[in-house]
This record gives C-alpha cells, sequence and structure tokens, in this order.
C-alpha cells in the first residue's frame, strides 16, 4: 500500500504541470490547440525515436551477430555482456532525437501546411515558401541523419574493435562482412555531407559575404559551383569507398580524401580571393543585379512595395484657415505628453497606494459628428503599494485581487488647474455615453500580478476598501481552475509550490483560481507562435474594458531580404483581445494576406475567427499596429531607395528623425529617434479624417525634415503606408531645428529661466509634426512642476507653435496659433485666454507664480524662525534671495549689493 502511494503521489508530482496545463486550457476555450500541440509533438516524438532507435539497435545488432570471436585479453567473454549497455545507450539515443524532434513540431506540420507565397527568389527561382516552410524541415531532417549515422558509425566500430571482429583499424584489416558494414556507413556519411553542400546553396539567401544582405556575385559565381563541386566529390568519395571494399588498401579513398580536402580547402581561400581581387575593385559593378534583388525582397517581406509615395512643396507657410484650433489637423492636437499624463494620473487619480497605471494608451472615440482623440489608462493592482505589514498571504491572494476602472481624458484639453479634464475617472467610474463602464474590476492586464482566487470565505477589496459596493465574482472566469474536488486542490498547490492552497479554510469549492493574470502571457500561452505588440491597449466596448493586442507572424527565414530586430518578413494577420473582467480571449484574423498564418490556421483550424465577425463597436477600435510601423520605417529609411547604384551610395538615406528627451529626473536630456505617434487627422490631400500613425524622416546624419510616413488601417485590419517627400533641394525644419529655435527664442528663453529660478521645473512634452498641406507646422507641450515637492502633480501651462518663419509659445494652443497668425492681441508669451469648451485659461502668469513662491519661500522661512531652526531659516532667506534676484532680472533692475547685517539680525 505504501508504495503504491508513492507511485501515486511521484505520478501526480511529475504530471501536476500537464494537469494544469490542460484544466487552463480547457476554462480559457482553446482545449483542442493544446491537442494539436501535444499530438503533433508526441507523433514527431514517436517517428524520431523509432526511426533513429531502430537504425542504431539494427546496426548494433548485426555488429553483434558478426562479431563471433571472443577477446584473447579476457577482456569481453561474450557479446552478450555488451547488450544491456547498448540498449541502454538505444534508449537514451532514441530518447533524445524524440525530444528534439517533439520540440520541433511545429517545423514539420509546416512543411505539410506551408502554402505559396507567389514570390520567388531571384537566383534559383524557388518561390519563398520553400525557404520559410520546407527548408528548415529538411535541414533538421539532415542533421539529425548526421548526428545518428556518426554515432551508429562510432559504436559499430567500438564493438567490432571489442570484440576482435576489427584487426588492425588503420588498415581495415578485418572480416568482409565487418569491413562491408563499416564502409556502408562511412558512405552513407558521405552522401549525407554531400546533401549538406546542397543545402548549404539554399542557405546563400542569407549570406553576408557582399555589400547587401543575400547572394552576392562572390556566392553566385563561385560559393555555389564550388559546393556543387564539393557535393560530386563527396559522392565520388562515397563510391570510392564502397569499390574498396574489394581490395585490402587504401590508396583510392586516400586519393578522394585528398582531392576532397584540397576542395575544401579552395572553397575557404578562394571566394576570399575572388571577393578582395575581382568584386571589391568594381563592387557596384559587380553587386549591382543582387543589390537590386536584395532591395525587392526586402522591400516584399515587409509590405512596402505597396507604399503610396507622394510629394509636398514644403514651402511657404500655413494658410490661416488651416491654423484653427477647430480645423480637422488641430482638433485633436495630443497636448498631453503620455508620460506626463501617467504620472499625473498616478498622483491624483490612483486614491489609494495599491492601484497603479501601468501604461497610458492613445484612442478615439465618437464624439457628435466627430472622432475625439482620448488618453485612456486602466487602474491597475499594484500589490507592492500595500505596507509591509499588509503583504499577507490572504491579502495577496484573497484580498486584493483585481484593479479598478480606468480613466478617460481628451488629450487637447485642461481645467483651470492646469490638469487633465477627465471624462472617466472616479471610482466607481461615472456615466460617460460609450465610454461608460459598467463592469470595471480589473482582473486580468498588464501589470505582472501573482494568481488569485475568486468567490471564497474572503471579501475582497473593490474599488477603495470600505467605501465601494463589493459584489461576488459572477460568472466562470476563462482561464480558472475550479477548486471542486481534493485532487485539484493537491495538483495545484504542488504547481504552483504553495501549501496554503490546501490547508485555507478559505478556498471552498465554488472558488476559482485565476491563472495567467497579465495580457502577453495569456495570449503568448494559446498562440505561442505570434509575435505580439509590446504597447497592448484598453478599450472600452458595451460597458466592459477590452485589451487589444495587435499580433504579427514574421519569420528569419525569408529569403534574400535583410533582417530587423531579428525577423526578416512580418505581416500584421492577428488582432487579439481579452476581457478585463473574465479573461476571455479571442483572435481575429485579418484580410492580410499571409502564408504563415494561413499555415498556422490550417493547424488550429477553431483558432482563428474571421476578423468580420468582430462587433462593429469594438472594431472601430482598431489601429495600423505601432510595433510594425516602427519596424517599417526602420526599414524605409534605407529601403525607400529602389535604384541599386543610389542605394550602393548612400546619397538618399534617411533617419528617423530625433528629438531632445528628458531622461532622468534631473533633467537630463538626450538625442533619441522621435517615438511615432497616433493623430486623427486628415492627410494632405484627402479630406476624411482619420487615426493615423506618423513618424518623420531626417536625411542621415542631417537635421532637416526630408519626409514623414503616415499609417491607416481599418476595421478589417486592411493597412495602407504614405509617404509625403520633401524636395532635397527644398529646406524644411525638422524637429532638431526647431527645438534650436525655441531654445534661441528671446523670450522664450527668458520665461524658461524665470520659472527654473523661481523653483519650477519646465519639463518640454513630445515634439508632434503636423501635417499641413504643403508643408509641417510643430506643436509641443510645455508643463511645469513645482521643485522639490512630493507628489506635485505637473500642469499644463503653454504650447509651443512653430512653422517655417515663426515660432510662438502662449497659455492655449488658440492663442499660440493667433500669434503666428498674426491674429494675437497678447504681448507675449504668458497672456491669458479662453481654453475650449469655456475652461479657464490653460497659462500661468510666471509674476504671478514667481510671487507666490516667493510668499510660500517666506512663510516657510518664518515657521523655521518661530521654532529655533535657523538652518532651516538661513536656506529659505537664500532660496528668497535667489527668487528676488530673478524678479529683478526679469524687471530690468539691478540688483542692490547686499546690505552688512544689523544688530537686530537674529543669530543662533
Amino acid at each position: 500500500t505504501a508504495l503504491i502511494l508513492v507511485i501515486l503521489f511521484a505520478f501526480i508530482y511529475l504530471t501536476s504541470t500537464f494537469w494544469v496545463q490542460w484544466w487552463w486550457f480547457e476554462s480559457v476555450g482553446y482545449q483542442s490547440a493544446l491537442v494539436t500541440r501535444y499530438v503533433s509533438a508526441a507523433f514527431a516524438f514517436v517517428a524520431a525515436a523509432l526511426l533513429i532507435g531502430g537504425f542504431f539497435t539494427a546496426n548494433w545488432l548485426l555488429a553483434l551477430r558478426r562479431s563471433e570471436n571472443v577477446s584473447k585479453s579476457g577482456r569481453l567473454a561474450s557479446s552478450r555482456l555488451l547488450r544491456w549497455p547498448l540498449w541502454l545507450v538505444t534508449v537514451v539515443v532514441s530518447l533524445f532525437a524524440g525530444l528534439v524532434a517533439g520540440q520541433e513540431w511545429a517545423i514539420w506540420r509546416l512543411a505539410f501546411a506551408g502554402q505559396s507565397f507567389g514570390i520567388p527568389d531571384p537566383v534559383s527561382g524557388m518561390d519563398a515558401a520553400f525557404y520559410v516552410f520546407l527548408l528548415p524541415a529538411v535541414k533538421l531532417v539532415h542533421q539529425m541523419a548526421i548526428a545518428t549515422v556518426l554515432i551508429t558509425l562510432i559504436i559499430t566500430a567500438l564493438i567490432y574493435l571489442g570484440l576482435r571482429g576489427l584487426d588492425r583499424i588503420d588498415q581495415l584489416r578485418a572480416s568482409p562482412r565487418t569491413r562491408r558494414h563499416l564502409v556502408i556507413l562511412a558512405a552513407l556519411l558521405l552522401l549525407l555531407f554531400a546533401v549538406g553542400y546542397l543545402l548549404a546553396n539554399y542557405d546563400l539567401q542569407y549570406s553576408t559575404r557582399g555589400f547587401a544582405f543575400g547572394p552576392s556575385f562572390t556566392d553566385v559565381t563561385v560559393v555555389r559551383p564550388l559546393n556543387y563541386l564539393l557535393a560530386i566529390v563527396s559522392v565520388v568519395a562515397a563510391l570510392v569507398l564502397l569499390f574498396s571494399q574489394r581490395a585490402d588498401q587504401v590508396r583510392y579513398l586516400a586519393f578522394v580524401a585528398i582531392f576532397w580536402v584540397a576542395a575544401v580547402g579552395i572553397g575557404a581561400i578562394v571566394p576570399r580571393l575572388v571577393q578582395q581581387t575581382i568584386v571589391e575593385p568594381n563592387e557596384l559593378q559587380r553587386e549591382g543585379p543582387y543589390i537590386a534583388n536584395n532591395i525587392a525582397m526586402t522591400r516584399a517581406a515587409f509590405a512596402l512595395e505597396t507604399v503610396d509615395s507622394r510629394s509636398l512643396s514644403g514651402q511657404g507657410e500655413p494658410p490661416a484657415s488651416a491654423l484653427q484650433a477647430d480645423s480637422p489637423v488641430l482638433r485633436n492636437v495630443r497636448l498631453w505628453d503620455y508620460r506626463i499624463a501617467r504620472q499625473t494620473y498616478q498622483q491624483i487619480r490612483s486614491f489609494v497606494p495599491y492601484y497603479v497605471f501601468n501604461d497610458v494608451d492613445v484612442d478615439r472615440y465618437p464624439d457628435a459628428d466627430a472622432l475625439q482623440q482620448v488618453l485612456i489608462s486602466a487602474r491597475e493592482l499594484d500589490i507592492a503599494g500595500l505596507p509591509d505589514n499588509a503583504q499577507t498571504w490572504t491579502n495577496q491572494h484573497l484580498t486584493y485581487t483585481h484593479g479598478y476602472g480606468a480613466v478617460v481624458s481628451p488629450i487637447n484639453e485642461a481645467t483651470s488647474q492646469r490638469l487633465p479634464v477627465f471624462t472617466v475617472g472616479g471610482i466607481p467610474p461615472e456615466p460617460a455615453g460609450v465610454m461608460t463602464i459598467e463592469r470595471p474590476e480589473i482582473y486580468f492586464g498588464e501589470q505582472d500580478s501573482t494568481w488569485v482566487a475568486v468567490n471564497t470565505g474572503v471579501q475582497e477589496v473593490n474599488g477603495i476598501a470600505g467605501e465601494t459596493s463589493v459584489d461576488a465574482y459572477t460568472g466562470i472566469a476563462r482561464g480558472s481552475l475550479r477548486l471542486d474536488n481534493y485532487l485539484r486542490r493537491v495538483i495545484l498547490t504542488i504547481n504552483l509550490g504553495d501549501r496554503r492552497i490546501l490547508f485555507t479554510d478559505e478556498l471552498t469549492d465554488d472558488s476559482q483560481v485565476l491563472l495567467q493574470r497579465t495580457i502577453a502571457s495569456r495570449v503568448a500561452a494559446i498562440a505561442p507562435f505570434l509575435l505580439l505588440d509590446g504597447d497592448p491597449y484598453l478599450t472600452i466596448v458595451g460597458g466592459r474594458l477590452i485589451w487589444i493586442v495587435d499580433a504579427y507572424t514574421a519569420t528569419d527565414r525569408f529569403p534574400n531580404s535583410t533582417p530587423y530586430a531579428g525577423v526578416n518578413y512580418a505581416r500584421h494577420t492577428v488582432k487579439a483581445t481579452v476581457d478585463a473582467y473574465d479573461g476571455t480571449v479571442t483572435f481575429y484574423r485579418t484580410s492580410i494576406p499571409d502564408p504563415i498564418a494561413d499555415a498556422y490556421g490550417e493547424l488550429f483550424d477553431e483558432l482563428f475567427r474571421p476578423i468580420s465577425e468582430a462587433p462593429p463597436t469594438l472594431a472601430e477600435h482598431f489601429r495600423y499596429p505601432e510595433d510594425l510601423f516602427d519596424l517599417q520605417t526602420r526599414v524605409f529609411s534605407s529601403y525607400h531607395v529602389t535604384d541599386p547604384t543610389a542605394f550602393y551610395n548612400g546619397e538618399d538615406r534617411w533617419e528617423l528623425a530625433s528629438e531632445e528627451v528628458e531622461v532622468d529626473s534631473r533633467g537630463q536630456t538626450s538625442l533619441l529617434p522621435m517615438e511615432s505617434y497616433y493623430m486623427t487627422l486628415p492627410l494632405p490631400g484627402e479630406t476624411e479624417t482619420g487615426f493615423k500613425i506618423i513618424r518623420p524622416f531626417t536625411p542621415i546624419n542631417r537635421p532637416n525634415m526630408t519626409a514623414w510616413m503616415a499609417g491607416e488601417s481599418d476595421a478589417n485590419g486592411d493597412a495602407r503606408l504614405i509617404v509625403y517627400r520633401f524636395p532635397r533641394q527644398i529646406n524644411v525644419f525638422g524637429p532638431q531645428q526647431v527645438e534650436a529655435r525655441i531654445n534661441q527664442d528671446p523670450e522664450i528663453s527668458a520665461q524658461f529661466t524665470l520659472l527654473d529660478q523661481s523653483g519650477s521645473d519646465v519639463i518640454s512634452g513630445n515634439m508632434l509634426v503636423l501635417p499641413v498641406e504643403e508643408t509641417v507646422m510643430y506643436v509641443q507641450p510645455v508643463y511645469l512642476q513645482a521643485t522639490g515637492t512630493q507628489g506635485a502633480p505637473t500642469e499644463l501651462t503653454f504650447v509651443i507653435v512653430a512653422t517655417n518663419e515663426q515660432v510662438e509659445m502662449r497659455s492655449t494652443l488658440e492663442e499660440a496659433l493667433s500669434a503666428v497668425t498674426g491674429d494675437d492681441a497678447a504681448a507675449g508669451p504668458g497672456s491669458g485666454g479662453a481654453n475650449v469648451e469655456g475652461e479657464p485659461a490653460l497659462g500661468v502668469d510666471p509674476l504671478q507664480s514667481t510671487v507666490a513662491n516667493a510668499l510660500t519661500v517666506y512663510e516657510r522661512g518664518q515657521r523655521a524662525l518661530r521654532d529655533g531652526d535657523w538652518a532651516a531659516y538661513g536656506e529659505s532667506q537664500a532660496e528668497l534671495e535667489r527668487i528676488l534676484e530673478a524678479l529683478a532680472v526679469s524687471a530690468g533692475v539691478a540688483p542692490t549689493p547686499a546690505a552688512e547685517p544689523s544688530a537686530a539680525t537674529p543669530s543662533p
């Protein structure tokens, strides 16, 4: 009985991961996908183990039968003594081969499910599907075959040596049957080498020898023929080796071996000589056709061959009609930098220490007859925010189980306190039309989180503890484990390594344990073959919080295409959604053609839904994926050039436009590529307003702007890319140049200096490039934060607008635009004005701010004086002196030299 219990416990312990995974997939609704993976891996494991194990076993059994002599030294009394060790080796070899094959189950399945790309490689004419689907499987078979034959040859030779079936290995002095056996294995190994040389020619599609990625002049004219030659030599060597069985000598084999070594040496030396003596002196002439091949294949691999290229003059100023705050281009200008917004949300809308705003997303919602662009951020749970004495097991897993609600604020509005205007932001969330949140609980989100249990004997904190109504979790969470029997508790205890699950009385038969609560890990667990965008974004759909994750199919095996970020082919083929409350995961297949996604769709026939099945209220939030756009802009900065000569000379190479970005709290800045950003606007020459993603380019090592790219996607996932180019002979200011103009503007510079000296940190937001007819304009928000004040929210203080000829800073966007058009009645930066929708002015009077700061410092000094804290009093006096000096400089008054202290001056 004890032995049975031990065996049973060992079985449960070893299989606990499987059972938890099995139940999780059953609950999430994708058990068929797990079955497909397990069945495919099991079939590959069994097939490889049987084939390789059978080949290995047949050879050593044959060697034992043919070795009938007993070792004279008595080391081996009988061939039977070798059987058990050899069976053990066979098991190890078979298991290892099966594990290798099983882990690569997807390679085998895709080799049969792969479909044509319709894109042949320019050198051999093979369809790209051969390289993406079939070649990896062939190479894996080849590698496993070489390893199997080599191990078999070594073990077989050792058996013959040990049992004296082979007298002299240096002269192959052995019985004919022994020699025939070893020679056949060696010849088979040589034939596999020949196959390897043939496969190496296909790997030339990934060569880095030439100027461009892929087959070069040397690869095609030298390396490729040499590989064919080496394959022929290997076949001849195999035949000679087989022929040598009829003569007890090795001269034929030695001759072939010398020739083979010479060919290998030539293969290593000649390509280098050709590259250095023939190609490099005439590189453009020799490599031109292959550069053209690389350009065409790279553009096809990253879906850049259909980019719509348009031209703009880049000259003149935007017309006054386009510089109105309610114009289509400027109606949704993002005045709240997402990084500043996240900090502000955390300071004024987290309410309690255990909630955190992990990220801020950009989205749009219908507002009357237009689209209102907003920032949205989930209020997620951060258990680390609790004090140390509250970090108990019950709190971590049963009490604090979820985040609550979200905040939504328009990107272009601020209150009279210069803070975001919240359309949604309270606990519980207030009604807000289409943005009303009816199910605010967030059990699944971006924040790293541990497992939790719902429907337990402990009341969950829902919103603010003690202030928000608490309802029991309703329904069955997708991907949860019901604790409705004791065996499940035992298995879950083992899997999670937490014995309290087994012994606590707070978990009942109705309790559900929620696993895989992070969005990325949840989606990846179901579809590990998808690459996921690094920025899942939150939406409000039908009163529920829904996460959307853009997912890609990609490979690094596309022929002749330059790799970027580890891949040389990518398509946006899937949009995954995750319900923040119950964890429901849905995969929508976009309408973008892609053989890789089609192949996986054939393997997992219940995984993808057509994107047409997405509810319209959800589909209207789909957008052009950010990571793919970033990748495409990186590639396009070089591969917008299609002429091989121009590409080789690098005469029109671009780079991503850069801007100064604060990298730490001390105000240190670094020059970094501009991030792509979403805008709701019409493109030049178009009238329809849409949700676009934009990124500008500059010539390499030059600050002026040369082009900008926009991406747009519809509800079906159909995407388009448009690039707008400026004439190379026209100077259009780039972001760096505009920043320099801002810093050199005397009024703006003086304003910043005054604010810095008065105890405030001036923070510049993201520089936005806005297309306006034939040119561009720039908008940059400026924020103010009190220095040294813990938790002080950052305020939207100024807006800078820059065109080709003007730079203006005012309290609001409307005022800055009026200043640019000449309609500004104000004298300079900081003048008041009405904000949108009747809100008070955003601006801050610098004099008013400085005086208020001086009064605060004075009062602090007086308190220190009353308390007898002379050190604090001295610091306050010194700070007050600096503020007064700054005021004097601003007013154009020379500071009066400090007088000597009088006898009445307090002293410690």
